[in-house]
């Protein structure tokens, strides 16, 4: 029986390392994955509910708290599915030098969109399950989980 676990988990760590190699083979292949660095700068959220709703009392936080440093703007979403709110750092503002503006961004994108939605910033931390034991596959999926907020999407 241990013979079948062991060979299980092998079987397991092969499936996710041929799954990286692939991924990064891909991501080489394409010229844009969609969640590239725009060449001016944008990032972009797509946020289901009514665009005047968005800003009427000022963005919703943390992304009210850097607007002043920003070039914001607000279009239709296609479809009719919501609106788009699109940002980029301001030449000469306090955040324009900053070495992290662009991840900064993207959280508060992702943050505010969050708050108009849902009325809060849902946390994957701490776990609801609690704490598992450390493994290899679980330690590399707690770490993407920690890490997916500013810079990828899990």
């Amino acid at each position: 029986m241990a013979g079948k676990a062991a060979a299980a988990v092998g079987i397991g760590v092969a499936s996710v390392a041929a799954g990286l190699v692939a991924r990064t083979l891909v991501k080489k292949e394409r010229e844009s994955d969609g969640d590239g660095e725009h060449p001016e700068g944008w990032k972009a959220v797509t946020i289901l509910g009514d665009a005047d709703d968005f800003s009427r009392d000022g963005y919703p936080e943390p992304l009210g708290r850097i607007a002043p440093s920003l070039e914001i703007r607000i279009e239709p979403a296609p479809g009719d599915k919501g609106f788009e709110v699109h940002a980029r750092v301001r030449e000469g503002s306090d955040l324009a030098g900053e070495k992290d503006a662009p991840r900064e961004l993207r959280q508060a994108l992702r943050d505010a969109k969050q708050v108009f939605e849902t009325g809060e910033i849902l946390r994957a931390t701490p776990r609801p399950h609690g704490e598992r034991p450390p493994t290899l596959l679980g330690g590399v999926v707690d770490k993407a989980q920690d890490e997916a907020k500013g810079e990828g999407v899990l």
